[in-house]
């Protein structure tokens, strides 16, 4: 295991190096330009001219089969949203003076945006993309931390740029050094997981209750999952008509983890920090988790270890499964296969372990696909910064969360309980610290049958110990500087 780590450490460093060498000669950069001063003019009514100037907004888009979707800033176009982001567009250039230049490009340019960065080549003044990549930018001093730029923007307004659990992804030691326009409808509630879709017709047809009722009532416990996933597999002579749950396994896993109560980060009451899936509870998680998949119910889940997301979705699409681990990408947005597919499904919360409190709800944050972030190689990060803030103050008839929460009651959801329990989980993320490879250690005791959590701990614990110490717990830092605490 020890040699794990320092290969770890080892291969982050070659590619670092590799990433200086390969862009500082990268055709068509620009030198990181000169730094001057824009006399930031206000006018008697309050206007602020910023002289011409030209922010340069490096926007990631997701990607379908390697082709970058056409949109606007994450909207596609011709769309009500899309209509209204160019409107805002146009203002702001006309009432500050200035320019703002998008480079729409797919997600990946956010590697770029570091390997230039790492050179010392400006590639742009203000980048939107994949969250998790910020906090290693922030590492190597690429961003400007937000504290240095809150006579500009309120970062800590969490109703238009988050609340501290969804931007847990890129604090870093003594500052925030990203945001996430919440104020903007769709583009960031389709970045967290995962709630459990489900087939209302089907559910109908089997003569079951609606079991929405079941998260309303406070019943929705493990119990009660595992009589759902028998109830709702039905045989037709050999052939299973209806499999109860299709599932990407480490999403599933990862639900599960915390259905106790546990959550990734443990702070006790002395207010000492440290690896939060080893208690009690959190094993009591997983061992239902595995019995279900593994053992018990296994032939109620038509998913097996190797189904890719796609796949899964797919089986409850394609009436299949009756409920779904359902990645909220696939619920509306570019690839909203689930709503534009299935006639009548429901959203549910994840069912609940005996230890943990009434009305617990939690989602999982892996990444967040419009994260927003500020280069420390521009020339003038003050006029991006009151551009952005001006760019994402909410849209005209969205300007409240009521009023988001309406829209997509009425546009993707059927049931009111539906939007209350998308909502609940949407507000209620914990950062699993994908990018730094914790999932994998934390949910890997799913993949080997023959071993038992305890083992599977043990043979992770220093890798473990050492994502906690060298990559969570500098987030920790950063939450507590920004806040005064952590988790409170």
């Amino acid at each position: 295991m020890k040699g794990v780590i320092v290969m770890r450490k080892m291969s982050k460093l070659v590619i670092l190096i590799l990433a200086m060498f390969v862009f500082a000669t990268a055709c068509g950069a620009q030198e990181a330009p000169e730094s001057f001063d824009i006399d930031l003019n206000s006018g008697s009514d309050g206007s602020i001219d910023l002289a011409g100037f030209e922010m340069i907004y490096e926007f990631g888009s997701n990607e379908a089969d390697g082709v970058v979707s056409e949109n606007v800033l994450g909207y596609v176009p011709d769309s009500q949203f899309a209509d209204l982001a160019k409107e805002r567009i146009r203002e702001i250039e006309n009432d500050y003076n200035c320019k703002i230049k998008i480079n729409y490009n797919s997600t990946q340019r956010c590697h770029t945006f570091i390997s230039l960065s790492y050179a010392g080549v400006f590639m742009c003044d203000v980048i939107s993309g994949i969250s998790d990549m910020w906090a290693d930018a922030a590492r190597a001093g690429m961003l400007v931390g937000l504290s240095d730029l809150e006579e500009y923007i309120d970062y800590k307004d969490e109703n238009k740029w988050g609340n501290r659990s969804i931007l847990e992804v890129i604090y870093y030691e003594n500052d925030l050094y990203g945001l996430i326009p919440m104020g903007w409808p769709e583009l960031n509630h389709s970045s967290f997981g995962y709630p459990l879709a489900v087939n209302e017709d089907i559910v109908s047809i089997l003569g079951q209750p609606d079991p929405r009722e079941f998260v309303e009532n406070g019943e929705w416990t493990w119990a009660k999952f595992r009589e759902c996933l028998a109830n709702y597999t039905y045989t037709e002579g050999s052939e299973t008509r209806y499999y109860g749950l299709s599932a990407h396994w480490p999403y599933y896993t990862e639900m599960f983890i915390r259905s106790n109560g546990d959550s990734l980060v443990y702070k006790d009451a002395d207010g000492n920090y440290s690896y939060g899936f080893n208690t009690p509870t959190a094993i009591a998680a997983m061992e239902e988790a595995k019995a279900i998949w593994h053992t018990d119910l296994s032939h109620t889940i038509i998913s097996d270890m190797n189904d890719t997301v796609e796949q899964t979705v797919d089986d409850f699409v394609n009436g299949d499964a009756v409920m779904c681990v359902a990645p909220t990408g696939y619920l509306y947005g570019q690839d909203a296969r689930i709503s534009l597919n299935v006639e009548n499904f429901g959203i549910l919360t994840w069912p609940l372990g005996p230890e943990a409190e009434p009305g617990h709800v939690y989602g999982i944050m892996e990444n967040n696909n419009y994260c927003i972030a500020f280069s420390s190689l521009s020339s003038n990060t003050e006029s991006s910064a009151i551009i952005i803030n001006a760019l994402y103050e909410p849209l005209p008839g969205f300007e409240t969360h009521e009023e988001i929460k309406a829209y997509m009651e009425h546009n993707y959801f059927f049931d009111s309980r539906d939007c209350d329990n998308f909502f609940e989980m949407y507000l209620n993320q914990e950062y699993n610290y994908f990018h730094y490879n914790m999932r994998t250690q934390y949910i890997g005791f799913m993949e080997n049958t023959s071993r038992t959590i305890s083992q599977h701990y043990d043979s992770v614990v220093d890798i473990v110990n050492e994502i906690f110490t060298e990559d969570i717990m500098p987030s920790v830092r950063g939450i507590e500087a920004v806040w005064g605490s952590y988790g409170d």
